[in-house]
């Protein structure tokens, strides 16, 4: 009798190049025995993805996942076989257990960042069969590539309980383990498709670091401007942001006839005077380069969450027969819906429709994700609740490198309910995507990119715009513990909402019309501006916006609601809350680069 070999090793014997060794090996002795290992790049995906699937009366189809949005608490990063505990070899062990007794693997190639290019980085995708639609709709994002040609990275997607164990030291479950610098990813548990596109551009972030370049979580779009001189210039323009601060509904933002004629009404500016050649070149997650920009995938996974007719190239795709939707309702017409109506996830309406959205059927979209030069324009959409300005342009680059580091945002409920409404600092505005080197890397290379633009005398212009915050909210101050140190700091007063949502009371904020005409006003160099009242010079706000009254603009300053004392000591708590969060989110910045750490810091 022929004695079958053991191919699984040990959980003591499993270490990260073994995992990777006994995966091929499962592969190569099913071939062996006969039996079909995978299904490579199969072209009935689509097909087979419709079995799962909801078709809506428009043609497109829809996907529930099992869970909503990213698991981020139940990731780990493991960068060598140092850190490998016994609860990490575990999982690995019940991965290859799984795979070895499953059918054919979806296998799938693709291409992240314009393929040809520095950015470019091959990806394949081991999915679980019992899941095409991930694999397809993953597929659709990215440009393809040859099977047969050796993967930069690849990821393992089993979106199966396994007896997962809890991460080392916490009671949260271990469902998706990264590690950078062996090139691979495993998903257990998640059938959300976010947790394979998101894994994927982890990696390409870390890849385009290593080609000279940071990954940015920001959106991408290029448009040319007349300025007030009668000259015309080319606007290539990156918005960093995270989940619900508008990041996609900005760059997706396109000037229409439709759209020129509500901004005549509401402002006497007709854009189309200004603006031409608009393009979209990319949604999420970008490369910037010295000399260029180059976006990651050929079309967009975007939330459409309050998604209307009035963001018009965001709203012809998501309601195009192509999308493709992920836990996305239907109306009572059978049609895809946005309103977040219908459709709820753990006892509250959801606000995490996801499309997988082609972006030629934006109308914006040439086919081509790289810039046509340099970047001239980086907006950070940092929703504050306490001390920012609707619109600050910053002069200082160590401040600007400030504002970047530090991620400030509020939090969404696509994230946690627990954080909704609150103050949080995700450095660079893309934790937990950064991997293979920390933070600070990213951050001391954008500021020296900066720097040397500036000393060049071709600046990139950088606007900190608070879109989505409020101007101010109702807070009271009460005890914040930071590790050793104990500061009095502003907490907003939460009001939940019939959805279940807690929401700040109090304040304002501009409409996503009045954040684009002052992006226009801007890139035209038509603003008339004053100094920051405590940052002077270093921080610019708005004097004057054509298409703006003086009431208006005033309505969202700061000032207009806070005592210039009560106004420095929020600013003050929020600088010591920050400092604590940078040496947490980017070690060794203080020592490396302290002028961009102290950048804030003012005297009274």
């Amino acid at each position: 009798m022929m004695i079958m070999p053991k191919i699984i090793p040990s959980i003591e014997e499993m270490s990260i190049e073994k995992f990777k060794e006994t995966f091929k090996k499962i592969l190569e002795y099913k071939k062996k025995c006969g039996i079909t290992p995978y299904l490579d790049n199969p072209q009935d995906l689509f097909e087979r993805a419709k079995l799962y699937g909801t078709q809506y009366k428009n043609g497109s189809w829809n996907w529930a996942s099992n869970i909503w949005h990213r698991s981020a608490d139940n990731t780990v990063v493991i960068n060598s076989d140092d850190e490998l505990k016994y609860e990490h070899k575990f999982l690995m062990v019940r991965v290859l257990e799984h795979i070895l007794a499953q059918g054919p693997f979806i296998k799938v190639d693709a291409y992240y960042g314009k393929p040809g290019t520095k950015a470019q980085m091959h990806a394949r995708l081991w999915c679980d069969p019992q899941f095409p639609d991930i694999a397809y709709r993953w597929s659709q994002l990215v440009f393809p590539a040859p099977p047969d040609e050796e993967p930069d990275v690849e990821v393992i997607c089993i979106p199966h309980y396994l007896r997962n164990p809890f991460i080392p030291g916490t009671n949260k479950l271990l469902m998706v383990m990264r590690f950078p610098h062996h090139n691979f990813t495993i998903i257990t548990c998640s059938s959300y498709q976010g947790e394979v596109k998101k894994a994927f551009l982890a990696h390409w972030i870390f890849h385009v670091y290593k080609r000279g370049g940071t990954g940015e979580h920001a959106g991408f779009k290029e448009f040319t401007v007349k300025r007030v001189d009668g000259t015309k210039k080319r606007i290539v323009m990156c918005i960093w942001g995270l989940t619900g601060t508008g990041k996609s509904t900005h760059t997706f933002f396109v000037f229409t006839p439709k759209v020129a004629e509500r901004f005549k009404k509401k402002f006497g500016i007709d854009p189309l005077e200004y603006v031409e050649d608009q393009a979209i070149k990319n949604d999420d997650i970008v490369a910037i380069f010295e000399d260029c920009v180059i976006g990651s995938e050929r079309n967009s996974w975007t939330k459409t969450e309050d998604l209307t007719p009035k963001q018009e190239a965001l709203w012809r795709a998501a309601n195009s027969s192509r999308a493709l939707h992920e836990n996305t309702e239907f109306d009572e017409n059978g049609n895809v819906c946005f309103a977040g109506k219908t459709f709820q996830y753990f006892g509250k309406l959801n606000k995490n429709a996801r499309s997988v959205i082609y972006l030629e059927d934006t109308g914006y979209f040439d086919g081509n994700i790289m810039s046509s030069g340099p970047l001239t324009t980086a907006i950070f959409l940092s929703p504050d609740l306490f001390t920012s300005y609707a619109f600050m342009k910053v002069e200082d680059i160590a401040l600007a490198a400030k504002f970047y580091a530090d991620g400030r945002t509020i939090g969404h409920p696509a994230q946690k309910i627990e954080i909704v409404g609150r103050i949080r600092y995700v450095s660079r505005f893309c934790k937990p995507f950064t991997i293979g080197v920390p933070d600070t890397a990213h951050v001391i290379r954008f500021y020296n990119y900066l720097k040397k633009r500036k000393e060049k005398g071709d600046p990139v212009e950088v606007y900190v715009i608070n879109a989505t915050g409020r101007i101010v909210a109702k807070y009271q101050w009460v005890e914040k513990k930071f590790g050793d140190k104990v500061i009095m700091a502003p907490e907003p007063i939460l009001e939940t909402g019939s959805d279940g949502i807690p929401r700040p009371l109090g304040g304002t904020n501009p409409s996503i019309d009045e954040t684009e005409l002052f992006i226009l006003q801007a890139t035209r160099g038509a603003i008339e501006w004053k100094p920051h009242p405590v940052w002077g010079e270093k921080v610019l706000i708005p004097k004057k916006i054509p298409g703006f009254s003086e009431k208006r603009l005033r309505e969202l300053e700061p000032l207009h609601y806070l005592s210039i004392e009560e106004f420095k000591a929020l600013l003050k708590a929020q600088i010591e809350e920050s400092k604590y969060w940078l040496d947490v989110n980017c070690p060794g910045l203080k020592e490396k680069i302290p002028e961009i750490y102290y950048a804030m810091d003012f005297e009274d």
